[in-house]
């Protein structure tokens, strides 16, 4: 199979360049993923301020009332590490909706606009010619052949990563792990975040879903682990704080681990024709570990790359191309700066101190900084 533009992940990056191709009109593209969906997926759902803003900015705001169930996250809880508890109540703008329905709501709006869509293909390996330009991908003894590539499956395979990925830079990955449960006993609107000190600067998390469910979570540095799994530190988590309220509830499913890539600014998401989205480009907070808004923004400036590139006809120019690292860069290098900020200031004695004095203006402003960049 041949094409124009091949997209690799069908998650909110390749969702979301897929739909803004073929809302432009653009037709000469497939997305492709391993998976049908709705298909699980481990991750905390959190629809945050920046990406409410950018769904609203998308023009795709109303697919929120589309995904059922969900919840709103008005309020906050802290938990500091020393047990110091901050309720945060300034009306956020922040939902929690499953992945897989998210992600399957997402896709269904690409698909609507006019994208050609594969499940079931797994790029296992990326085409290359003799100059070294990647065109296109192969699962088994299928391939499609491409002209550009974006690539959009978060890369956390690190055989993939060290062969593919342009950014050699080391990798720090945040480890987590989630379940979810039924009965949870939680204020409604509420979610909480618990700083352990452990953990920190990441945290615990409960998120409710709706429909009575929640999913609950922690997230750490692989050096924050000390010899132990993230399943061991999950369990742990779960009997430290939550045994009481878990103890009335029922699991559903079984829970998962995955990783994140973050970074602290934005370096290398184009090579030879492949532009990174999303976490492949390590595009996501590394304070909250928060990668759907990243993921969304960046694959609707890839496609807008792609779009730039091809405004002539004929074969792609190269320099638009390479403007998607500079339109990347533009839009998160002082979001991903403040937030790896966020994380130096929550690994410091300064933070049980904000805490402490959390009713002063100044400990208000950085909290709120800290939820407008998730």
């Amino acid at each position: 199979m041949k094409t124009k533009v091949l997209i690799i992940g069908a998650g909110p990056a390749g969702s979301m360049a897929a739909f803004r191709l073929a809302s432009r009109g653009f037709r000469d593209f497939v997305l492709v993923d391993r998976c049908e969906f709705p298909r699980i997926k481990p991750c905390a759902g959190g629809i945050s301020p920046s990406a409410f803003r950018f769904l609203e900015k998308a023009g795709l705001a109303h697919i929120l009332a589309d995904c059922k169930p969900s919840a709103e996250m008005k309020r906050l809880r802290f938990i500091g590490p020393r047990g110091q508890s901050l309720i945060m109540a300034d009306n956020l703008k922040a939902m929690a909706i499953n992945r897989a329905i998210f992600d399957e709501t997402l896709l269904n709006e690409a698909k609507k606009a006019g994208a050609h869509f594969i499940p079931r293909f797994t790029a296992r390996e990326l085409l290359r010619d003799g100059n070294g330009r990647i065109t296109g991908a192969m699962d088994g003894n299928r391939s499609i052949e491409s002209e550009v590539t974006i690539l959009a499956t978060g890369c956390r395979n690190k055989n993939f990563r060290d062969k593919y990925c342009a950014d050699k830079r080391p990798l720090r990955l945040i480890f987590s792990r989630i379940g979810w449960w039924k009965g949870f006993d939680l204020e409604e609107s509420m979610m909480e975040m618990i700083f352990d000190r452990d953990y920190i600067p990441h945290y615990g998390w409960v998120f409710p879903e709706g429909g009575g469910m929640v999913n609950i979570g922690v997230c750490l540095y692989e050096d924050k682990l000390n010899g132990k799994n993230v399943a061991e530190v999950f369990n742990e988590y779960l009997a430290k704080y939550h045994a009481k309220r878990l103890s009335k509830a029922t699991p559903v499913g079984r829970s998962l681990s995955f990783v994140i890539n973050t970074t602290g600014s934005v370096k290398h998401v184009y090579s030879n024709s492949i532009l990174y989205a999303g976490e492949a480009g390590r595009m996501c907070n590394p304070a909250t570990g928060e990668g759907i808004s990243f993921a969304m923004e960046s694959g609707w400036l890839a496609a807008d790359a792609v779009l730039q590139a091809y405004g002539r006809g004929g074969k792609p120019e190269e320099r638009p191309l390479e403007r998607y690292e500079e339109m990347c860069r533009k839009a998160f290098n002082s979001r991903l700066k403040r937030a790896a900020l966020v994380s130096r200031l929550i690994d410091s004695p300064a933070f049980d101190f904000m805490i402490d004095i959390s009713m002063t203006g100044f400990s208000r402003k950085m909290i709120s900084r800290f939820l407008a960049d998730m």
